[in-house]
């Protein structure tokens, strides 16, 4: 292969990728970017509220726990007090009253989705997701309330202890495609640093350098000149 050649399909490779670059990059600035994070819906978070007075509450040393604690919160969810223990290999919760394992239920999933909602809008499901959803490229366990607004909301909660994930909907959809495309994310692994773009960019290089060598094998110094400023 000569290297006019070389050069002619690596700047069709090389064009190809740049559209995708600015028409992704375009659509995605004209979107409204409050509307794709889902912060039209999204309630902001109180703070949290006093405990009162307490009693009853379960000991630590009660819990099983079989590994050291590196801390220990006391908190409210719903209408239960609940232990957030993070140990060495993670976070983990508990009744605080009962000393039970603690996991979010449909009903309070329910609870929590409206609570961080902003809207008149009804939940139309909830799905409990074990592995957890590639829509907020999160491993564990979550909930997700849909609601039947225009935007498609949908709220994820983590199943440990009822914290919001995060909201999404349609938009979000659209802009998560684009994103891929934009940044050459085909294996999906959210990473910036894929194969694929530091193969594109030492391409990209080869390009540049392969036509600065057909520059001084293509043109003469005359190419150059102005014309009719020389004789």
């Amino acid at each position: 292969m000569t290297l006019r050649t070389l050069h002619k399909w690596l700047s069709i490779v090389i064009g190809l990728q740049l559209v995708i670059w600015v028409t992704s990059g375009m659509i995605i600035s004209l979107l409204d970017h409050q509307i794709v994070a889902g912060r039209t819906t999204q309630q902001a978070s109180a703070s949290n509220a006093p405990l009162g007075l307490v009693d009853n509450l379960a000991k630590l040393d009660a819990l099983g726990l079989d590994e050291p604690t590196t801390r220990v919160r006391l908190e409210r969810v719903t209408n239960r007090l609940i232990y957030r223990i993070t140990t060495l290999t993670g976070t983990r919760t508990f009744d605080a009253q009962t000393g039970e394992v603690f996991a979010i239920t449909a009903k309070q999933a329910k609870a929590l989705a409206k609570n961080s909602y902003r809207g008149t809008s009804q939940v139309t499901r909830s799905l409990y997701l074990d592995q957890g959803s590639k829509e907020v490229h999160k491993a564990g366990a979550v909930w997700r309330v849909d609601f039947d607004d225009a935007h498609g909301t949908r709220v994820y909660l983590s199943a440990l202890d009822g914290s919001v994930v995060a909201h999404r909907n349609h938009y979000w959809k659209v802009v998560d495609f684009l994103l891929m495309l934009h940044f050459m994310d085909y294996a999906r692994v959210h990473h910036f640093n894929n194969p694929q773009i530091i193969v594109i960019g030492f391409l990209a290089l080869w390009l540049t350098i392969s036509g600065l060598l057909l520059v001084k094998t293509n043109f003469t110094r005359r190419d150059f000149t102005w014309r009719g400023l020389t004789r």
